[in-house]
């Protein structure tokens, strides 16, 4: 009896020692990663990317990539177009003019945009009509949105280039993502809760039946395991939304946030396909709405404009969102470019005459 209790002590011990390796190991290999994304590290990245001290990283300038993806019946050759700057705009970006009223964008990638021409996004939709009906000034509207950006890449982004001197900061917040990332891009990044909710994710994602169209998915799917991140979460996003806002009062900028919404919030039909498949609650498939529903709330009551596209979005019939990764397309560019368009021009936001 004693052997048989010796052998079952000396196999926990064994046990116990290959799970501390394993864990050991898998810190380690999730550390690494998070820091070589953060490195830029990738081939992919490096051909786009490079690293910033104030945004962590910008588009590199005055760079032409030609991408050819999507699936069978939806292909797309994205030109990827950046100026001197780096922003996805065809013209440089140099002082700014007498006559112009300088309207600077920034987002993730999909107001970067997965369209084929940098006209095609919706800051040149806005840009374009602006100055079809406006003779007296020229608008320049900058396209700043880099792949991978969350609160604090925007405030970053603003503080660098403030030299700019932009009558307006947008900030289009994609509410399918933003929110999720927003930990891991702090300072603490590799702390060891950080970690484990990487490496947890990072499994799930890998053995779960989880689609390759993550945008959108992936938060609410996070979120789900995670639930009290939620308002952590939404904490720094104000953190840094507050801090925008000081830099945009002392400097007389007006700051615009839009709020664009996923397509498990635009397309009910989606969404009961994903709560169906991952077996989620009404509570945890509506985690995007409730964050986004709490923001504008924050918002209103710190009297900073902010417009939801999910109205205008759910109202279209047409396909908003590529069926390769669930970005928004090329139709709901010009859908949010010409809403923008007249809501501001229906607003006092924009402080110009024309004649």
């Amino acid at each position: 009896m004693a052997k048989f209790i010796k052998l079952i002590l000396i196999n926990i011990f064994v046990l116990s020692v290959l799970l501390l390796f394993i864990a050991i190991v898998g810190y380690f290999y999730s550390k690494n990663q998070i820091n070589s994304f953060f490195n830029l590290e990738s081939e992919n990245h490096k051909t786009y990317l490079q690293k910033d001290s104030l945004a962590l990283f910008i588009h590199k300038p005055s760079i032409k990539i030609y991408e050819n993806w999507g699936t069978k019946n939806q292909k797309l050759t994205n030109k990827q177009r950046t100026n001197n700057l780096g922003f996805r705009e065809d013209e440089n970006t140099f002082a700014k003019k007498n006559n112009e009223y300088r309207i600077l964008v920034t987002g993730d990638s999909h107001t970067d945009g997965s369209v084929k021409e940098n006209d095609s996004t919706f800051i040149n939709v806005l840009e374009e009509k602006l100055n079809n009906n406006c003779n007296s000034t020229y608008f320049n509207c900058l396209n700043g949105g880099t792949a991978y950006y969350t609160f604090r890449n925007y405030y970053g982004f603003l503080k660098k280039y403030l030299y700019l001197k932009p009558d307006v900061f947008i900030i289009n917040i994609f509410v399918g993502n933003d929110f999720r990332e927003t930990l891991l891009f702090e300072d603490n990044r590799t702390n060891l809760p950080n970690i484990y909710r990487y490496a947890c994710n990072k499994i799930a994602r890998k053995f779960s039946k989880r689609p390759t169209h993550n945008q959108g998915v992936e938060q609410s799917l996070y979120f789900s395991y995670f639930n009290k991140d939620v308002s952590a979460s939404l904490e720094i996003s104000k953190k840094y939304l507050r801090a925008i806002k000081k830099i945009c009062a002392e400097n007389n900028i007006t700051l615009i946030v839009t709020l664009l919404p996923s397509k498990i919030e635009v397309r009910d039909n989606y969404k009961k396909k994903i709560q169906t498949t991952f077996n989620l609650s009404e509570e945890k498939i509506n985690v995007n709405k409730k964050l986004t529903i709490n923001l504008k709330k924050w918002l209103t009551t710190e009297d900073i404009a902010h417009y939801d596209l999910l109205p205008i979005l759910k109202q279209q019939k047409e396909k908003l969102y590529w069926d390769h990764d669930y970005h928004i397309n090329g139709k709901a560019h010009k859908v949010i470019g010409n809403y923008l368009y007249n809501t501001l021009q229906n607003s006092n936001y924009l402080n110009v005459y024309c004649r």
